[in-house]
């Protein structure tokens, strides 16, 4: 499709690559903000044969303007362990785009809304699939299993 734009993430890089397909041919360039384009992207790894593979990212559903120290705390808690292990992911905002929001409180399985209100950030899925909130999140991390909870291939350690 002329003018397609597609967005992706190179692992351990904070910012997106746009790539743009224009009669046919394919440029790239650095893309500073997201605001205003979908939650949704996939990020592209190159194989060795010059392949390329689609992988779902982690998203990592915030609230950027929240007035709850304890809701800021766990989102940097998550967002710091991602970071410091090297695991690729992107946030999204919730109080920017009113689409965003609906589609995380819709996309959050009925076992896991509360009995009043609606679930509050930081929810984390990996692409479409519903991961957990920050409790689940903790403990994974306490048992030690937290790439079977992002549903992530484990890593080996000489990757690590």
């Amino acid at each position: 499709m002329e003018g397609e734009r597609l967005y992706y993430r190179s692992p351990g890089a904070r910012a997106l690559t746009l790539i743009s397909k224009v009669d046919g041919d394919v440029t790239a360039g650095p893309k500073k903000s997201i605001e205003r384009e979908s939650a949704t992207f996939p990020s592209l790894h190159s194989s060795a044969r010059g392949q390329v593979r689609i992988r779902m990212v982690i998203r990592v559903y915030i609230a950027s303007s929240s007035g709850s120290v304890a809701v800021k705390k766990r989102q940097q808690a998550i967002v710091g362990f991602l970071e410091a292990n090297r695991i690729s992911f992107e946030e999204v905002d919730i109080t920017m785009l009113e689409n965003r929001r609906l589609w995380m409180y819709r996309n959050i399985p009925e076992e896991k809304r509360p009995e009043k209100g609606n679930p509050l950030p930081p929810q984390i899925f990996n692409g479409d699939d519903y991961c957990g909130d920050y409790e689940d999140f903790f403990q994974s991390k306490e048992m030690n299993t937290v790439f079977s909870f992002l549903r992530l291939p484990p890593v080996k350690d000489s990757e690590s």
